[in-house]
């Protein structure tokens, strides 16, 4: 009996050395498989020993790769030659591992996939000669494995003359925190000249000669916040919250641009609270945010601006809840929290989030890329946001407030730029030749969006029209910047968005 425990033991054991915990060409690195996979892995392991991805999104991933499989058939067994398409392969780089203190959790992965699945959808039902496969990429919980996954892309981009049937990558998407290694990545990118849209980086401080962006950046976000400030002033009575984590550029450059504009005004050189946001590796307690709760009420501060990361910010709303200082206060003058985001957190919507919220007598003002509520009620909606939507329901089961935080817009309009860019370079070459990166980054680079909000072949985004010009780093041109409120009050009508590039007298370009 112990001789025939013995040996299962060691069959088991050698059982687990030998097998391949990182399949479809992942690679394995501090714990995570890494890498590009194959257009049509179903059932990627993204972490060793693993039998397929999270449970939360894997559907999505199958959905993906059905998809892929379906535009190589195109190509290489069409019904009728007639019907033959061929394709070009686009990388969705993203941490596909999920992590409360990661870069995402499972659900903006969901929503972000998701939003990048339909905009495949959409440009391979387009009347078009061209199909699209999209590659997943794991770059890691923390964004820090992008080398694996950027290097497999450098070898598949199409920067020579393609014919039809060569299925060059002709461009990244996603790379979606400011943070160093994503301005490490999108300057490697840049170097194989592989074009890359973010759909929510937000950092002006992050830049790369192929990189676009979709999402407003963080200044044009201050600005929104300054407009709104400006008919809705409060007691001037200010308080600086803000995230000590250096190595996060969204927090850093968010906490300087506040202080650039609200600083004198709101006193914020006086009146502010430091504290250790959640994401990242441990550093000291998270989202210890009681002392900035007391000095808010100690201060009587009505305006409160907050330069952290999503998941941190309920934790000060509980905080102000439980501050005997402002137990007393009166409800009719709300503690205003004033911030830069991609849309609401879903974290914060909750029945008891709100509960907690009205507890605490306090709203949120976010100076966003999207306005889910909003636009649901179609106020100020942009005209692709009702197709956008109702292809999200039926295609990815996402719908309602799984689209506030915005994370599905945004990446749908990453996917969205690259495809027109392709179509439109396509236009250009001969009948069999397929566009090269080069093609595509230039085709972006035009664009454009001219005065009098004049289409001049601009990005018709579920997000709104906007476009690119020159010397600006590649950050969008007339993009959408609302300022979402939350709780929203019965009949609220929320105030016309702010536009990148806008004019005084409201037209855009200025």
């Amino acid at each position: 009996m112990a001789l025939a425990l013995l040996i299962a033991a060691t069959v088991s054991v050698v059982s687990w050395i030998t097998r391949d915990d990182c399949s479809q060409g992942l690679r394995e690195q501090q714990g995570e498989c890494v890498g590009l996979l194959d257009a049509t892995a179903a059932s990627p392991s993204f972490k060793p020993g693993d039998d397929g991805p999270d449970e939360r999104f894997s559907r999505l991933v199958t959905r993906v790769a059905g998809e892929n499989q379906r535009v190589r058939d195109a190509w290489e067994h069409p019904k009728e030659d007639a019907h033959r398409k061929p394709y070009v392969k686009v990388a969705l780089l993203l941490p596909f591992n999920a992590s409360e203190s990661g870069a995402m959790t499972a659900a903006l992965i969901e929503h972000s996939l998701a939003g990048a699945y339909a905009a495949q959808l959409k440009a391979n039902s387009a009347q078009t000669g061209i199909n699209f496969q999209m590659l997943l990429g794991n770059i890691g919980k923390d964004l820090s494995l992008w080398r694996p996954a950027v290097d497999k892309a450098a070898e598949l981009a199409g920067t020579k003359v393609t014919k039809e049937g060569d299925a060059p990558l002709v461009g990244a998407m996603g790379l979606p925190n400011s943070e160093q290694d994503s301005q490490d990545a999108a300057s490697a990118l840049s170097a194989a000249d592989i074009p890359a849209v973010s759909g929510v980086l937000s950092s002006p401080e992050i830049e790369a000669d192929t990189f676009f962006k979709v999402a407003p950046n963080n200044r044009n976000a201050v600005t929104a916040l300054a407009r709104y400030l400006k008919e809705e002033p409060g007691k001037k009575r200010g308080y600086l919250v803000w995230d000590s984590r250096a190595h996060d550029n969204y927090v850093s450059n968010t906490k300087a641009e506040l202080e650039k504009r609200f600083g004198k005004a709101y006193q914020l050189h006086i009146r502010q609270s430091s504290y250790v946001g959640t994401m990242g590796p441990y550093q000291g307690a998270p989202h210890a945010v009681a002392a900035a709760a007391e000095g808010i009420c100690k201060t009587e501060s009505d305006t409160v601006f907050l330069a952290g990361r999503d998941w941190d910010l309920p934790y000060l709303v509980d905080e102000i809840a439980k501050e005997p200082e402002c137990q007393g206060r009166e409800a009719k003058e709300p503690i205003r929290i004033l911030r830069v985001s991609t849309g609401l957190t879903s974290r914060l919507t909750t029945a008891k989030s709100r509960e907690r919220m009205e507890q605490a007598g306090v709203v949120t003002l976010n100076a966003a890329a999207t306005d889910g509520p909003s636009w649901r009620a179609g106020q100020d909606a942009p005209a692709q946001f009702a197709p956008f939507a109702a292809a999200m329901a039926k295609e990815t089961d996402l719908k309602g407030t799984a689209l506030d935080d915005g994370y599905a817009l945004m990446h749908h309009d990453a996917f969205q730029v690259l495809a027109q860019a392709v179509r439109e370079a396509k236009k250009s070459l001969g009948k069999l030749q397929l566009p090269s990166t080069h093609d595509v980054t230039n085709t972006i680079r035009n664009m454009q969006m001219l005065p009098d909000d004049t289409c001049k072949g601009c990005v018709r985004g579920a997000t709104g029209d906007f476009g690119y010009t020159d010397r600006n780093g590649n950050w969008p041109v007339c993009k959408r910047v609302p300022v979402v409120q939350f709780p929203r009050p019965k009949e609220y009508s929320p105030p016309k968005a702010f536009r990148t590039h806008q004019g005084k007298n409201g037209t855009c370009p200025g």
